[in-house]
Order: structure tokens, then C-alpha cells, then sequence
């Protein structure tokens, strides 16, 4: 593994970590919050892709195995990828602006965004960490990197979905008509 990929990779996620911790500042108060049970789920996906990403967890063997080669051309493809990755989640996270939470929920006058990464996809943060992530995964190379991945991929759709819910019952025909005219929910031009 090129170590110089994985200091770009921590320098990668560590300004995400920044930008969302300084940008979660600046939010508007909640007035509906999903009541689906899916939360805890999707907390416990998070947390396995995290330690599958991010740390050497677990010690299996056979999770170790590298499914791509450890060469200098893979690792920056996938440095690239994890910065492109990170600028779409950050440029869609400036776009939501205090509409933006951890959770499904919606705001007090909260807006219905529909411009920038958002008339692309209708959930560009998880398109963005996703491709992040998955440039993490090249970097690292192993088959519990993209297993994080995977799991990522789960809690995302399972916050989708909670969050495509409210926002339906918040914002009826307005939605509907948004989701018809961009089709793609997290992967650009597959609906």
C-alpha cells in the first residue's frame, strides 16, 4: 500500500470530519423527526463501515485478502476518487445549508432544494461520500475496505428512504414532480 495514498486519504476525511462538524453549526430547529425504527440500524451500518474502512477490525483473514493490486496507479485513482468524492458531499452539504441533519427529519421552514449537485441527484452527500468511500476502499485494497463500503451503501438507503418519506408528506406534489424531473436518487443517470 502507498503510504503517501493513505496520508492524503486521512487528510481527506479529516476535512470532511471538519467542514461537518463547523457546518452542523448552523442549523434550523426540527419539526418532524421520522418515526420509523430504522435508526438504530442505521447507526449499527455506519459504525461496521467505519471499523471496516478505518481501522484493521476485525482480525479475520480472509477479510484481509487485497481484491485490487497494491500498485501507485490504483492508489491515486483512488485518492482521486476520494477527493472528488468528498467535494461533491461538501459542495451538496453548502447547498442544503441549515435544511441539513443527521437524522431524517424535517426543519422549521424547511426548503426543498432542488439546484446545484441536487438537480443532479436527489441525495448528493451520500452520492459523494459513497465515492469517497469507495476511493478509500482502492486505497486500502482489501475486502473488508469495500465490505465498509457496503455497508455504508446500506445505512445510506436506509436514511433515503425515511427521508424521501417526510419530505413526500412535507412537500406532496412539489416532491413528486422533483423526483420525476431527477430520476437518480444516489448514482447519477440510474434511477
Amino acid at each position: 500500500m502507498q503510504e503517501d495514498a493513505l496520508i492524503c486519504i486521512d487528510l481527506i476525511w479529516t476535512t470532511v470530519a471538519v467542514f461537518w462538524l463547523f457546518s452542523s453549526l448552523r442549523r434550523k430547529p426540527v419539526a418532524r423527526v421520522s418515526q420509523r425504527g430504522d435508526r438504530t440500524v442505521q447507526i449499527g451500518l455506519l459504525i461496521g463501515a467505519g471499523l471496516l474502512l478505518f481501522t484493521s477490525w476485525p482480525q479475520v483473514t480472509a477479510l484481509a485478502a487485497r481484491v485490487v493490486p497494491d500498485d501507485r496507479a490504483v492508489a491515486a485513482l483512488g485518492v482521486v476518487l476520494a477527493i472528488s468524492g468528498a467535494a461533491f458531499a461538501i459542495i451538496a452539504r453548502g447547498f442544503l445549508g441549515a435544511n441539513w441533519s443527521g437524522r431524517a427529519v424535517i426543519k422549521d421552514a424547511h426548503e426543498m432544494v432542488c439546484r446545484g449537485p441536487y438537480a443532479l441527484v436527489r441525495h448528493p452527500i451520500y452520492t459523494g461520500l459513497l465515492l469517497a468511500a469507495a476511493g478509500t476502499a482502492m486505497v486500502g485494497g482489501r475486502l473488508h475496505d469495500f465490505l465498509g463500503v457496503a455497508l455504508l451503501w446500506a445505512a445510506f438507503e436506509l436514511k433515503r428512504r425515511d427521508e424521501e418519506e417526510l419530505l413526500l408528506r412535507a412537500f406532496g406534489d412539489d416532491y413528486r414532480a422533483y423526483r420525476r424531473a431527477v430520476r437518480s436518487a444516489i448514482v447519477p443517470f440510474v434511477p
